[in-house]
């Protein structure tokens, strides 16, 4: 199993960033002063990090304004600053895993995959456990269907 991080490189925007920052900012909560946002894929299947790398290379990084990170596992960017990661619920269909799952296939990787897509965001400044919670309810997870960490 590989986990697969986007980012966004240095000197770019991150705009989905930004905006959970206005989006914190509009309802009231102070203390968080920086958001950074990396989609994130869990594949697990019998691929080896080669074919991981291609994945992320050629299908779900832009080779311009992203970078990516591929991992053993689930992994977490160091952070000393809190991370909100929000998944889909088990049983959950997740449309954007399914076409990944396709388009793994469409890279000439034939081995079954399955896929797991996600979101996190980097905290940076001050925030109680309750504020983080307000923020994943509020903001970032759809709790009917998505479930939410923080780490």
């Amino acid at each position: 199993m590989f986990e697969i991080d986007i980012f966004t490189k240095e000197g770019f925007k991150d705009s989905r960033g930004e905006h959970v920052l206005s989006d914190i900012l509009g309802i009231g909560i102070k203390g968080v002063k920086k958001v950074d946002y990396s989609p994130f894929y869990i594949i697990d299947g019998d691929i080896n990090k080669s074919e991981a790398k291609t994945i992320a290379s050629e299908l779900l990084s832009d080779k311009i304004t992203e970078g990516f990170k591929v991992g053993f596992g689930t992994q977490e960017k160091k952070s000393k600053n809190p991370i909100i990661e929000v998944l889909y619920k088990k049983g959950v269909t997740d449309t954007v895993s399914e076409s990944v799952a396709k388009a793994i296939k469409d890279l000439g990787i034939t081995k079954d995959v399955k896929v797991k897509t996600g979101h996190k965001y980097y905290l940076h400044g001050n925030a109680s456990q309750d504020v983080l919670n307000k923020i994943a309810v509020k903001l970032l997870a759809n709790t009917l269907v998505q479930e939410y960490k923080i780490k």
